[in-house]
């Protein structure tokens, strides 16, 4: 679903570049999608700020809807198609001096909606944040024998999948049996 479809996740990097108010060449720098494997993440500078998210499936992953339609297309077939929403957690982690800025500042931008602003860039790539996440969480987590300034903060996503099944013909006549 949403693991393998980079429209996703270049949607969720534009939506924290709009919060931070931020070109996507400053994103680049500053964002990025959080490492598979934790033991191999580099260590930056404990004075550089950086951000890293995530999308995990919610534990409650039943859909939270589900909505069917087939339409008939030019030829007459009809081409069913699903839309299911699916339950999700966008995990976001800011290290660094402006940690719980930056927090705070995604927290309360990313739900500004219009043209550019970071709800219509999710809306448009059918991720719809859940409003009032909770508050970021502030940690100081240990690196070598000094201690680096951590913010988490976690936002529920509902997102909406598309399915699309292959053409069936449309029924044009009735197949009629006469018994005398």
């Amino acid at each position: 679903m949403i693991s393998g479809n980079s429209a996703f996740h270049t949607a969720i990097f534009d939506a924290l570049c709009a919060c931070l108010n931020l070109s996507a060449a400053e994103g680049i720098r500053l964002i990025h999608e959080a490492y598979a494997e934790p033991e191999n993440v580099p260590r930056p500078p404990r004075n550089r700020n950086v951000i890293y998210w995530t999308i995990l499936q919610d534990p409650a992953s039943d859909p939270v809807s589900t909505e069917y339609v087939a339409e008939a297309d030019s030829t007459g077939s009809h081409v069913p198609t699903v839309w299911t929403t699916l339950k999700y957690q966008l995990i976001i982690v800011c290290y660094g001096p402006a940690c719980e800025e930056y927090a705070c500042r995604i927290r309360a931008m990313l739900f500004l909606d219009g043209a550019g602003f970071p709800r219509r860039i999710l809306r448009d790539a059918g991720i719809f944040p859940v409003p009032d996440p909770p508050q970021p969480s502030l940690l100081h987590e240990e690196e070598g024998s000094l201690w680096r300034k951590r913010a988490d903060l976690t936002v529920s996503l509902r997102v909406r999948d598309e399915q699309t099944a292959q053409a069936r013909n449309a029924i044009t006549t009735a197949p009629a049996v006469i018994f005398h």
